[in-house]
């Protein structure tokens, strides 16, 4: 399907009765094509929930971005890429330096801003109007990760490494590329740009692979970062005014503990994260043998101002990978794995007692074999909805988007 900026689709809404739980779900994508919201350090929903953004190729070589009505089912197509998709983390088979960067896009649902990479060009982008300008250009030869910009809009935050660091060999390139940076001692940069006159406002490197960042809700001078790389040394950081300390620090945890997929919470006040003792659970590291006895997932909650931390474990069977996403309440996670490989979760967290209880909300069935497919489920901003991409129902590797009603039983 060949269409253009501006261009209007119509998905029929498809609603499903889940099999165990009664619980109605509703598939938004109905058109040909390989269909997934965005990432989940970003929201997808538009401010009064009644829209969301997705990335589709439309059946065709080269993915946009698109806004689709929950009401009715009427999308429309917001960018015009037709050079494919630019090769990036998690994307490693893209172009180099020409296409859509699928990792980049990140939402202010109330600034209606969306920013993107296309190409070496940062772009930031209104979804009612559909204007668009750059507001960066990104050096040669360099390697993105994903992106954010501040709730109002105004700054972007944006990783990225030299190209070098993606030079390895045959295999899986998520480990290669850890153990480079890590031998090489490579560095990541990372830039926070005005986007109303495209001045970075401050950057920093850190010696290491840094492809997710994620503002403070309320102060765009501070930056919580990763390292990349599944088994590193230190997986959260934070950048707070020009001071960069580590968050729950790892230094005491030995070399089977994994930590991954951090998120702000509470407003900035705390880090929800969630990680494994024992042998990580993270399918991109397969080099690593696995004796299921010897894991246990937990979910963690560090509180910023004091750096004291809460991890609750799950029980000894309970190792599938997954992620884990927070409402506007910090007790209430969603997630994807972990309990099971199959389901999407409720989690009532009593971080105090150390305590959880588990609502199964409904069957995602994804295979979670490409980075398109993981469900990453998030809440809408009122909390009553849930969000997933699932190739339950689509060719595998290629995703739908589904929604459920948390208010309907």
């Amino acid at each position: 399907m060949n269409t253009s900026k501006g261009s209007l689709l119509q998905h029929r809404l498809e609603k499903r009765k889940d099999a165990q739980t009664g619980r109605t779900v509703t598939r938004l994508t109905s058109l040909p094509g390989n269909h997934h919201h965005l990432y989940f350090t970003s929201s997808s929903f538009s401010a009064d929930n009644r829209h969301i953004l997705y990335i589709s190729d439309t059946g065709t070589d080269s993915p946009n971005l698109f806004k689709l009505a929950l009401d009715n089912g009427s999308a429309v197509q917001l960018t015009d890429n037709r050079d494919g998709f630019m090769k990036s983390y998690v994307y490693y088979d893209g172009n180099p330096y020409r296409g859509l960067a699928k990792a980049s896009p990140s939402f202010a649902p109330a600034a209606g801003k969306l920013l993107y990479i296309q190409g070496n060009e940062a772009r930031l982008l209104d979804i009612s109007s559909l204007d668009e300008r750059v507001i960066y250009v990104l050096p040669e030869r360099v390697m993105t990760g994903f992106t954010h910009l501040s709730g109002d809009g105004r700054y972007a935050c944006i990783p990225y490494i030299d190209a070098e660091a993606f030079e390895v060999g045959e295999g899986n390139p998520f480990g290669l590329i850890r153990e480079k940076v890590k031998k090489e001692r490579l560095s990541s940069q990372i830039i926070v740009v005005d986007t109303t006159t495209g001045e970075i406002l401050y950057s920093f490197t850190h010696q290491g692979w840094v492809t997710h960042v994620q503002f403070h809700p309320n102060d765009p001078n501070i930056v919580l970062f990763n390292h990349e790389g599944g088994m590193v040394e230190q997986r959260i950081w934070l950048y707070d005014h020009g001071v960069i300390t580590k968050v729950r620090d790892q230094s005491d945890g030995g070399p089977s503990l994994w930590i991954c997929h951090e998120m702000w919470a509470g407003e900035g006040k705390a880090v929800i994260y969630h990680g494994t003792r024992g042998v990580p659970n993270d399918p991109a590291m397969n080099d690593n043998s696995r004796d299921h006895g010897q894991v246990v997932s937990f979910v963690g909650y560090m509180d910023t101002s004091d750096g004291q931390y809460a991890e609750v474990n799950f029980l000894p069977e309970m190792t599938a990978y997954g992620h884990f996403t927070a409402g506007t309440d910090d007790t209430m996670l969603v997630t994807d794995g972990i309990i099971d490989a199959h389901s999407i979760h409720l989690c009532r967290m009593d971080w105090q007692r150390r305590e959880l209880g588990m609502t199964l909300l409904c069957r995602h069935g994804s295979s979670f074999t490409v980075q398109d497919v993981h469900p990453h489920p998030i809440f809408s901003h009122d909390d009553r909805y849930i969000l997933f991409t699932s190739d339950a129902h689509n060719e595998r590797t290629k995703g739908n988007v589904y929604l459920v009603d948390l208010n309907d039983m």
